[in-house]
């Protein structure tokens, strides 16, 4: 099993940095959701506000090492029987997919940043956000200001959106590789097997 990818397949390490960003994307929706929507009374949202932020700080860690990696390797091909098309549409949605996780993560930071418990004195030191038990997190908001938290709140909540739905774009483009043109793009993603060996 090949660590780096090649221009063939995808490697063990990007592989493994996909599917836990693939994992980390649907419970960051679905929590994310759930926790603003349907979690009553309000009070129980504010540790699930932290613990969303806290863990999605370090998902943003895990991203700068995944582009890094990304960089510095190969990238198989797209299938010789692909159209022009469908190579430009598979570029565009990759990058896509990257812009939005950097996008949603800088949201996300700035609505924790200007959340209005962060300046509640009963509350502020509940929405402290520690790294490795000792990096206290800065905000960049020094004063309470409403409209501005429901600018940032807003931003994150529409470009979850358009997560949501181009990561169903992106697994139906999978599904459609797969089942109905019989290439090897999602074998190439989830064994690292090709048709090109």
């Amino acid at each position: 099993m090949a660590i780096r990818s090649t221009k063939q397949t995808w490697g063990s390490v990007s592989r493994a940095l996909h599917w836990l960003s693939a994992a980390l994307i649907i419970f960051g929706l679905t929590h994310g959701y759930w926790m603003a929507n349907l979690l009553l009374p309000r009070p129980l949202r504010l540790p699930h506000y932290v613990w969303h932020s806290t863990i999605f700080l370090y998902c943003g860690l895990l991203l700068a090492l995944r582009i890094v990696w990304r960089l510095s390797e190969d990238t198989p091909e797209q299938p010789k029987a692909s159209s022009r098309f469908e190579i430009s549409a598979a570029h565009v949605g990759h990058l896509a997919l990257y812009v939005l996780m950097i996008a949603l993560l800088v949201t996300g930071y700035m609505n924790w940043s200007a959340f209005p418990a962060r300046f509640d004195p009963a509350r502020a030191a509940a929405m402290e956000i520690h790294l490795f038990a000792n990096f206290k997190v800065p905000a960049l908001h020094k004063t309470l200001d409403r409209d501005v938290f429901k600018f940032w709140e807003t931003a994150h909540m529409y470009l979850a959106w358009v997560m949501a739905a181009l990561v169903v774009g992106h697994i139906l483009a999978a599904l459609r590789h797969h089942f109905q043109k019989g290439n090897d793009v999602l074998r190439r993603m989830v064994s690292g097997t090709s048709d090109t060996g």
